[in-house]
């Protein structure tokens, strides 16, 4: 589709920078065992994520820099993000695993969901409030714990479970919207335009 060829602006490349981070977020993270010089490091590198995420949306909308490319990108980094560091976290506190579990199904579900509407030939839509709400907690929770070692276990639930929640509030919103999508585009209707895009 022509419209998702990538474009070089500031809100994409942020994106990217996103995603050459998480592999320098999980070696740094998984070999600062005992070393807290490269889990500082490792924290930094989350935080500077966290703050391109910000920026990109901020100046996508301020500059009129929004772009379909633009409006896959930043969620695909955002779900990776998520991924890479609760496996990171998961790996050192296995009370997280649980945790794991939801945010890998939830974003494997998502990403059919997507997947799906776009071959259909439906308009690509951007995160919505509810996801960025989930995104921020995540973050939150999971620098407070990776920074409170000796996090009481009843905090450590609280903020776990808090995450869980938004995940699964973002997730139901998110699937509501492409139960809607699905309803409003007829199965025939988008059969059709692919034909006619054939032809043409």
């Amino acid at each position: 589709m022509e419209s998702l060829k990538f474009k070089w602006n500031i809100p994409n490349v942020l994106s990217l920078v996103r995603l050459a981070l998480l592999p320098i977020f999980a070696v740094l993270y998984l070999k600062s065992d005992g070393q807290d010089a490269l889990l500082y490091w490792a924290l930094g590198v989350l935080v500077f994520s966290g703050l391109t995420d910000l920026l990109d949306g901020v100046i996508a909308r301020r500059f009129n820099q929004i772009t379909e490319i633009g409006k896959l990108l930043d969620p695909l980094a955002d779900k990776l993000t998520q991924v890479a560091v609760l496996v990171c976290l998961a790996i050192r506190y296995h009370d997280l695993i649980p945790l794991m579990v939801i945010c890998l199904v939830k974003e494997l579900l998502q990403l059919i969901g997507g997947w799906l509407l776009l071959s259909r030939r439906d308009i690509i839509r951007g995160s919505k409030w509810f996801g960025k709400v989930s995104t921020f907690t995540f973050y939150a929770v999971m620098l407070a714990i990776v920074m409170w070692k000796d996090m009481p276990s009843m905090v450590f639930w609280v903020l776990v479970s808090l995450v869980a929640a938004t995940m699964l509030f973002s997730f139901f919103n998110y699937m509501s919207i492409y139960f809607k999508l699905r309803r409003s585009v007829p199965e025939s209707k988008t059969q059709s335009a692919a034909q006619a895009e054939e032809r043409t």
